[in-house]
């Protein structure tokens, strides 16, 4: 049987549909700030109208600014989520046509304290979000460095540069060769993307594109879906070992799920509310075989601005021979070896360069080029990520 194919860096970029502003938009814009007017940064800015739908969201920047562009003459207000802290919400706003309107978000502070969270041992499949107070404000913590993160993916003014690996092991992980690493840059999009939410749900997360097995992994627009959400049941964790003093959310597929899935944790550093990496394994595979080893990593990091980011991710997937059944032993495929692949993030720029993808006088925001704003260091390919 051949090798099956995994997802190596082939990740789906999401369109830019960026203009010129158009003529007569309106807008609000800003500072939010606390009350002594410490600036606050990294907020998800977003505009609801009456109806309760978000129709625009930005991230206030390290000097506490926002601004956000109505998408029709209305009344609005701002909501204001950051991660540790409760959502804050504006009175509303009245926004006439062409209208510029600047207001002073003011937030008192109302820490979010994961850090007081008791797990106890709960049903093994509770569907979000039935259980109850405490599993929600984790998962609502999580949210929030998952949506961010889907955003900053979106922003057409991000330069990251990147390594990509692929690695043999052999049946118990051990790598057979050196890996093999690929130096790639991306401009306005991020270079880690999965294929759409509901193609997952309707092929699950193992398939067989053009007839070769292919291995997916979640992506922040992946976890946000509400297909993802239905799909899996969720309970909270205490960690242990290399995750060690964080809060885990559980997730597991459901039990009458046939297709290829994903269960894992998502764990979360309950000081700060931060995500700080997603693991997971692959259940209901076509081929019985041992699954220890298997599976992947998706590791989240904020960036100073407050962004966030995928900083790293790696999928490990079977290579597995056909044995014929002989007399009355059935046949059955067995483990010859696991191919690994993954990427990581090793520095992200601010840039007017779009890479040919847009005239650089069409954006809303045109930094310097080549503005570092964090750069991380090179990992063994297959790493874990460590608290």
């Amino acid at each position: 049987m051949g090798r099956p194919g995994y997802l190596v860096g082939a990740w789906i970029a999401l369109g830019l549909l960026l203009g010129a502003r158009p003529a007569g938009a309106q807008t609000v814009r800003g500072w939010v700030e606390q009350a002594d007017g410490v600036p606050i940064f990294g907020a998800f800015i977003m505009l609801e109208d009456s109806s309760g739908v978000v129709s625009r969201r930005v991230l206030s920047t390290e000097s506490g600014s926002y601004r956000i562009t109505a998408p029709a003459p209305g009344a609005y207000r701002l909501r204001a989520d950051r991660i540790g802290y409760s959502a804050a919400v504006s009175p509303w706003l009245r926004l006439d046509e062409g209208e510029d309107l600047s207001y002073r978000f003011v937030i008192e502070p109302s820490p979010v304290r994961l850090r007081e969270i008791r797990v106890e041992e709960r049903a093994r499949c509770t569907i979000l979000p039935d259980e109850g107070i405490e599993l929600q404000r984790v998962w609502d913590e999580a949210l929030k460095a998952i949506t961010a993160t889907a955003w900053t993916g979106q922003q057409p003014y991000f330069r990251f540069d990147a390594v990509m690996h692929t690695q043999t092991l052999d049946n118990r992980g051990r790598p057979t060769a050196e890996a093999v690493l690929e130096e790639v840059r991306f401009y306005g999009r991020h270079p880690f993307r999965a294929i759409p939410a509901q193609d997952l749900v309707l092929g699950g997360f193992v398939q067989r594109p053009g007839g070769q097995v292919a291995y997916y992994a979640p992506d922040a627009d992946v976890l946000l879906s509400d297909s993802f959400v239905r799909r899996h049941c969720f309970r909270l964790l205490r960690g242990q070992a290399e995750s060690a003093g964080l809060l885990g959310l559980e997730f597991e597929a459901l039990p009458q799920s046939r297709l290829p899935d994903i269960e894992g944790v998502m764990w979360l550093d309950p000081a700060s509310s931060e995500l700080r990496w997603l693991e997971f394994t692959y259940v209901n595979l076509e081929a019985s075989i041992e699954q220890q080893g298997l599976g992947g990593m998706v590791e989240f990091a904020r960036l100073p601005s407050g962004a966030w980011i995928i900083r790293s991710w790696w999928i490990r997937v079977p290579v597995v021979e056909w044995i014929p059944g002989q007399l009355q032993r059935p046949g059955r495929y067995r483990l010859m070896g696991i191919d690994e692949g993954g990427g990581q993030v090793l520095s992200v720029w601010l840039t007017a360069r779009i890479a040919g993808l847009l005239p650089t006088d069409t954006l809303r925001v045109t930094p310097p080029p080549d503005s570092l704003l964090l750069r991380f260091d090179l990992e063994e390919p297959g790493f874990r990520a460590r608290n």
